[in-house]
């Protein structure tokens, strides 16, 4: 406890809402023409690796058979498939995390804008194929308690 009576954890708190990047509805939504194509990088790349993923564990189950692994679904033409993948995940995580924009889940491209609603810190939520920025949560109210703007 510090001697004003504030908590650390208050004071970490603060901070945090200090740095914190907080949109408008109005900025959220202007950024989203530019927000949309890195989401739908992230969410290709990331399906992607997961089929990778998938491909190369059926040909290793297949490969316990006679021995042989026939083909690696993770090289193409010479490049390492995998890693092109999670180049591509890792960059559009780094750019939507300097946006200040949280992923929530790659795959659906679901992603969480902060936002101070008569003073508490909400959040503006857009998934991928939805017309725009139209709903908010609470932190902890999440997907399920989203709410029309």
């Amino acid at each position: 406890m510090r001697h004003d009576g504030a908590s650390d954890a208050d004071t970490t708190a603060s901070l945090c809402l200090k740095t914190m990047q907080l949109y408008t509805v109005e900025e959220a939504r202007g950024l989203l023409p530019r927000v949309i194509p890195v989401l739908e990088r992230m969410r290709d790349a990331f399906l992607h690796l997961r089929a990778l993923q998938a491909a190369t564990a059926a040909e290793a189950r297949g490969a316990m058979g006679d021995g042989h692994l026939v083909h690696s679904p993770l090289v193409t033409g010479g490049e390492d498939q995998g890693e092109k993948h999670r180049r591509a995940l890792s960059e559009a995580a780094t750019q939507l995390e300097e946006w200040g924009i949280e992923v929530k889940d790659p795959e659906r491209g679901l992603i969480d804008f902060y936002h101070r609603r008569g003073g508490e810190v909400v959040l503006l939520c857009y998934m991928l194929g939805e017309r725009g920025i139209e709903f908010w949560h609470t932190r902890s109210g999440g997907f399920a308690g989203r709410q029309p703007i």
